[in-house]
């Protein structure tokens, strides 16, 4: 009787567990979805706060999830810039606590298969990392600020295969260039190249997105290396709104290779926000203007149209970056001159790296995008054999096992171009 009676207890004791195992776990569903929910409201509806609230609960009964710390991430990264004025405020233990969230996401699911945000964790790490050094870089601080990108990298991000594509790029540009990037992935991995190996110093990085930021504004009026961007962005001088009318454009030419042509114009037939440019496009179009194209001007591939304030049809494509030309008379410089310079060499020993990052295949199909493009360029001039050249050289240095494809429409397009070479 008495062993039946214990029986009979254990079992209600291991309903009890199982039943509210599964509440629990039901529990960290919702609360996970209801913060999921909070990031696709619009941002002045966000509470971020709440939303990181039950980030934290859900992980008390499930935590070894990955999503869950992928989001807690996310949600304490939003609250913190929230509370920040500028970035130089980012506090220096919010983001040790945002990292060690993307960290054990990582730790848990090194290809993380949850649901993404703008970023992947690898991407996200090097975000938050970036930030806080570019903190440190607008309080004139630069050994702080090489420490945060380090801390960064000893934690996952900046991956090798990212800044040895930031290293090509900035050797894709001429001396004292001027280079504007969009996006974290591009910027802080060049800002971290910059600032910790010193490379390339007299490219004037312009990140378009943090111009719209007051402290970046103030930082590059205090340190940046171009004279024209160092004048052209006193934040006193420049509100968020510009008032413009589209229409033609034009500036001088003061040195190059164009001949008699003196002035380069293009038209700007509309603008997203009607008759104004936003604080980033007015830069932008100020340095273009005042730089009279004494120093050679280039964006990094993926800007939009729109970000390129109709200027996509005078820029030269050169795989990473695309160099803005005033005039025809310029000598051109082809996809495979670019190509041919490039070093690849941690691609091979990085592969889970690789692998392991969505935003990182993304990035390094621009090197696949411009070996179809160069390909192309030589069919069409009739150099067969320098286009089979550069196909086996493609298949050799960028095989999907190593570097997966990233668009079926670009792996139709290389196709056909192989056909094409195979006739």
């Amino acid at each position: 009787m008495k062993t039946k009676f214990f029986s009979y207890i254990s079992l209600i004791v291991m309903c009890w567990f199982a039943t509210n195992g599964a509440i629990f776990a039901q529990s960290a569903a919702t609360l996970l979805a209801s913060a999921k929910a909070e990031f696709k409201k619009e941002y002045a509806t966000q509470n971020m706060a709440q939303a990181a609230q039950q980030l934290q609960q859900a992980l008390l009964s499930q935590p070894n999830n990955p999503e869950i710390h992928y989001y807690l991430a996310n949600a304490l990264d939003r609250v913190n810039a929230a509370e920040a004025t500028w970035v130089a405020s980012s506090n220096r233990k919010s983001v040790a606590q945002i990292s060690q969230h993307l960290e054990q996401c990582i730790r848990l699911s090194p290809r993380y298969k949850g649901e993404k945000l703008a970023l992947d964790p690898y991407s996200k790490l090097g975000t938050v990392w970036g930030s806080l050094a570019m903190g440190y870089l607008a309080q004139n601080l630069p050994d702080s600020a090489r420490w945060a990108f380090k801390q960064g990298k000893s934690k996952g991000a900046y991956l090798e295969p990212s800044l040895e594509l930031g290293r090509n790029l900035l050797n894709s540009c001429s001396k004292d260039a001027i280079l504007f990037t969009s996006g974290d992935n591009f910027s802080y991995p060049l800002f971290y190249l910059q600032t910790v190996e010193n490379l390339r110093l007299d490219v004037q990085i312009v990140d378009v997105n943090l111009l719209n930021t007051d402290w970046y504004c103030l930082y590059l009026a205090a340190h940046a290396s171009n004279a024209t961007l160092r004048e052209g962005v006193s934040i006193d001088a420049i509100p968020n709104l510009v008032s413009w009318k589209p229409g033609p454009v034009s500036a001088k030419i003061s040195s190059g290779d164009c001949g008699n042509d003196k002035t380069f114009e293009w038209d700007i037939p509309e603008l997203i926000n009607g008759d104004f440019l936003l604080r980033s496009e007015y830069v932008l179009l100020q340095v273009i203007i005042g730089n009279q194209f004494a120093k050679e001007v280039y964006f990094t591939v993926g800007f939009s149209k729109d970000d390129l304030l109709y200027l996509d049809s005078h820029l030269e494509f050169g795989v990473l970056v695309q160099k803005l030309k005033p005039c025809d008379n310029q000598k051109s410089k082809n996809a495979a001159d670019y190509l041919r310079n490039y070093n690849l060499n941690s691609l091979p020993q990085q592969q889970a790296a690789i692998t392991n990052s969505p935003d990182l295949v993304n990035q390094l199909n621009f090197y696949r995008i411009g070996y179809a493009n160069a390909i192309f360029q030589l069919i069409e001039l009739g150099k067969t054999d320098d286009a089979k050249a550069l196909m086996a050289a493609l298949e050799t240095r960028l095989p999907t096992t190593l570097v997966p494809m990233f668009s079926a429409t670009l792996n139709d397009y290389i196709e056909k171009l192989r056909v094409s070479l195979n006739r």
